[in-house]
């Protein structure tokens, strides 16, 4: 039996070597040598190819290190909520959910993201260390989208979006607060992905795992349901590109079927449009695409020009790809390729339009949303191109860039402390008597001081509203037509003074030039200022703060109880002053 197996071993490796043989000696290739020659050569390059995906992934476990590491630090030194976070708190924590959902129009979120912080206060507390846990866990979650999305496009490693997510000091300060940007940007990433794993295939699980991920992001934040109908009508193109009218129609479908869940909150949306008039300004193109510079990272480190040239090495790369195999070789990707550029365009022109219709002075934190899906656009375009082993190399230096300089470009923002109004609070606190009377200003520090002052002294914020416990523009509207919106904080001033007790001014005196005084404006919109909640808060501040020291016998400026290196946010940052006697 033994001599009967090799022998027919033997014959079948005879005709084996002989096929071979024959279809090569045809060609006039001498065999053996060219064998050993390819064989040569494949287990070089597979070696290198090897070596090189390992590099990859090895960089992209320290990127994410480096960013995780990054978020801790963020993490212990943000300290108080600021009054944007406090206000969802205290919208999550209100008696029942009833209330929640007859105010969530006050906040920029709809009512799944203040019922989610309901839920994680009422399981873990709502200590200021317990929810930057939260805020450290959604920027886990967000860098986690970015890996997910690279096993749902089977595109390997995301080195460029974690490089440029490591690079955003956006992601790291505004990401991470207590409100819904860090989760929706989280979210949208992973819609990027899920809808887009549809070109891969539309089985009823991805198709169902889509909707349900686009419903739950738009759910968290409004503004994703704008980058939705970019990513949508991304994949729709590429559908119908391909001559698949039915996908093209179900990725619809999904599109139309989440943002029909929307229309429940247009009663509420529409009762806000009454008040929505005092947060509107008027941006330009110009302040638009500098707050959006902003957003991208530090300009200091040109983060904004790292993006704008990795866009354009992208473009590059894919038209020489494109001249290269014109004679009728088709780029690998193509489908991938163009759909995460027809995303970015979309998104980006969508969101100008929506921000231009919207007309509110925006913040870093507006685009944080939109980063994020360009990010995720960039790498999918990235991975799908940089195939070449000096590609690869190049991703590599990026991604080693982006190791290197990621601290240098965030530690002064992810030092800074979120607010320092909690100090402020404690230090009245623990210095005012029964007595006296504390003014805070502007009245959107009162959201804050609400949750952290423990003392026993009265205090009223400039103007004198009912509810501190979200931010109240319809209460603020009030005092702006009024003809005295202040004549109850002069006489509750003038009271205490009169009693010989103090006026704690706690975001300071805001005195004008002497020969100008302070500014009076009549009741909105008669002004030039029209309904700019600022300017009037801006004058009622003045007019106060003048008053006091005009009878005032003694004005003293209270230090707050902090370290000098301390870095505050600026827009978060308050003094103190106090004003006693009267004349």
């Amino acid at each position: 039996m033994t001599s009967i197996a090799a022998s027919s071993s033997q014959k079948w490796n005879s005709r084996w070597n002989a096929f071979f043989r024959a279809g090569h000696t045809s060609l006039g290739v001498d065999f053996p040598n060219q064998v050993g020659r390819t064989t040569h050569q494949g287990d070089a390059s597979a070696k290198k190819s090897d070596l090189l995906t390992k590099a990859e992934w090895l960089l992209a476990v320290l990127l994410t290190a480096t960013i995780v590491s990054l978020l801790l630090v963020r993490a212990f030194h943000a300290d108080a909520l600021s009054r944007d976070e406090c206000a969802v708190v205290q919208l999550a924590g209100m008696p029942s959910l009833s209330d929640l959902r007859s105010n969530f129009q006050h906040e920029a979120f709809p009512p799944l993201f203040p019922f989610i912080i309901r839920i994680y206060t009422a399981l873990f507390g709502a200590s200021d260390t317990v929810l930057r846990v939260f805020g450290f866990c959604v920027g886990c979650l967000l860098t986690g989208a970015f890996w997910i999305n690279s096993r749902l496009f089977r595109s390997g490693v995301p080195l460029v979006g974690l490089g440029l997510l490591s690079l955003n000091t956006t992601f790291f300060v505004w990401g991470t607060t207590i409100r819904g940007y860090g989760l929706g940007s989280a979210l949208i990433v992973l819609m990027f992905g899920c809808v887009g794993s549809l070109l891969l295939g539309s089985t009823p699980k991805r198709s169902v795992t889509a909707m349900l991920v686009c419903l739950f992001g738009i759910q968290v934040l409004l503004y994703n349901s704008i980058l939705l109908m970019a990513i949508v009508a991304s994949a729709a193109v590429v559908f119908l590109f391909r001559r698949c009218l039915r996908n093209a129609i179900v990725v619809s479908t999904i599109c139309a079927v989440v943002l029909s869940s929307l229309l429940a909150y247009v009663p509420a949306y529409s009762r806000a449009r009454d008040w929505s008039i005092l947060v509107r300004g008027a941006p330009t193109p110009y302040s638009l695409w500098k707050h959006w510079e902003v957003a991208l990272g530090n300009p200091d480190y040109s983060i904004p020009e790292l993006w704008y040239s990795i866009a354009i090495g992208l473009i590059g790369i894919l038209v020489f790809r494109i001249y290269k195999n014109r004679g009728g070789q088709l780029v690998p990707h193509r489908e991938f390729i163009w759909f995460a550029l027809i995303v970015c365009g979309l998104s980006i022109a969508s969101c100008y339009l929506f921000l231009q219709v919207l007309s509110y002075t925006t913040r870093d934190w507006y685009y944080l949303a939109l980063i994020c899906l360009i990010a995720a656009a960039l790498d999918l375009v990235a991975s799908s191109l940089c195939t070449a082993t000096w590609l690869r190399m190049l991703r590599l230096g990026l991604g080693l860039a982006a190791i290197i300089g990621a601290p240098f470009a965030d530690w002064s923002a992810i030092m800074e402390r979120q607010t320092d109004i909690d100090i402020a609070a404690r230090t009245v606190a623990g210095r005012a008597a029964p007595d006296d009377l504390i003014v805070v200003t502007p009245w959107q520090f009162g959201i804050a001081f609400q949750r952290y002052y423990r003392g026993t002294a009265p205090w009223i914020t400039i103007p004198n509203i009912a509810d501190h416990r979200i931010h109240r523009y319809d209460l603020i509207k009030a005092k702006m037509i009024s003809a005295h919106p202040i004549d109850d904080l002069e006489q509750a001033v003038r009271n205490t003074l009169l009693s010989g007790r103090c006026v704690w001014f706690v975001g300071g005196l805001n005195l004008p030039s002497p020969e100008n005084g302070p500014m009076i404006l009549p009741p909105a919109p008669a002004s030039r200022f029209k309904w700019d909640n600022r300017a009037y808060t801006a004058s009622w501040w003045q007019q106060l703060s003048v008053f006091a020291i005009s009878h005032a016998n003694k004005v003293d400026a209270v230090p707050l109880s902090l370290p000098q290196s301390t870095r505050i946010n600026e827009l978060e940052q308050t003094s103190l002053a106090v004003v006693q006697g009267w004349h």
